[in-house]
């Protein structure tokens, strides 16, 4: 069940690292304009995306990424709460879903757990 988790996770990293690149214009819509280097911050954060993937990986250091990652799940938490308050589309040109923007929300909490679950030390096997 652990490589299951495993494997999903980093996908999922490794797949809104790519869009992080592909829609970069998307995403930045989701970081608020009073911040400053908004375009660095989204690249900055889909290549931290692309490492923690790989890094799900690796045996060596598998307690601090775990809590890397759940630290990184919660540094972009406020992004998404942005998003809901201000009802932002992540398709500049589709109307933002109230109820699929505020239930975005609470799907963060079971990524901090994952997070945490898969760096702890009974969890380290790998492929």
């Amino acid at each position: 069940m652990i490589v299951f988790i495993r494997t999903l996770y980093s996908l999922l990293l490794l797949c809104t690292g790519i869009m992080h690149f592909v829609c970069e214009r998307n995403f930045l819509r989701m970081v608020p304009k009073i911040l400053p280097f908004r375009r660095f911050i989204v690249l900055v954060s889909g290549i931290f995306e692309f490492i923690f993937s790989a890094f799900l990986w690796i045996r060596k250091g598998q307690e601090i990424t775990g809590k890397l990652l759940a630290l990184f799940m919660i540094a972009i938490f406020p992004a998404n709460i942005y998003m809901a308050v201000n009802m932002i589309s992540f398709k500049p040109d589709k109307k933002a879903n109230p109820l699929l923007q505020w239930l975005r929300l609470p799907m963060q909490l079971p990524l901090i757990i994952a997070a945490l679950k898969l760096g702890k030390r009974s969890n380290r096997g790998t492929i």
